[in-house]
């Protein structure tokens, strides 16, 4: 799998807000950057900000996600590639599309809730523009992201344990769940 593996981490995709002022890139596994056009950021208000990066964060992954599946499709149309799907494949997929993950900004001021990391909703504390730099908001941001990918990444074992059963430990199954 180590050539699946590398054109996974090869894949990068843009998306830009609405308003075109946000612009964020996903590459590799979970790596994001996001960047405001020159003096965007302090025109936001907290909320403005929310349902900007809300809305390209939907429209990033809604792409990422597609140029993964035509990844690992056009890998599994090699002869030597896995066979068919089996039911629990679809169930696993099923519920994957179900999952809630969630992460906030160490200091609270940025919390985020996606769901499948398709669907996204971004809240922004009151005053939180007008307090931090571009600097230290993308910095938050980031720590925010870290989390629900952290989130997900442990969500999507316990799934996989679940699914397939590959023998995740009790403790770490509590641990997951204590997080929430």
């Amino acid at each position: 799998m180590g050539e699946l593996t590398d054109r996974l981490e090869r894949l990068v995709v843009e998306a830009s807000s609405p308003d075109d002022m946000i612009k964020v890139t996903a590459q590799g596994r979970y790596e994001i950057r996001v960047q405001f056009q020159r003096g965007a950021y302090y025109g936001y208000t907290d909320r403005e900000i929310a349902r900007q990066l809300a809305a390209v964060a939907s429209l990033v992954w809604a792409r990422y996600r597609r140029e993964y599946t035509e990844i690992v499709a056009a890998f599994r149309d090699d002869p030597d590639a896995a066979g068919e799907d089996e039911p629990r494949d679809r169930v696993f997929q099923e519920r994957l599309e179900q999952m809630t993950v969630t992460g906030a900004s160490e200091s609270g001021r940025i919390s985020l809730r996606s769901r499948a990391l398709v669907r996204w909703e971004v809240t922004i504390a009151d005053g939180t523009v007008r307090s931090l730099s571009q600097q230290e908001f993308l910095a938050e941001l980031s720590t925010a992201l870290a989390a629900v990918f952290d989130d997900y990444r442990a969500q999507l074992i316990i799934l996989t344990d679940e699914i397939y059963d590959i023998g995740v430990p009790d403790s770490f199954r509590r641990a997951v769940a204590g997080r929430k």
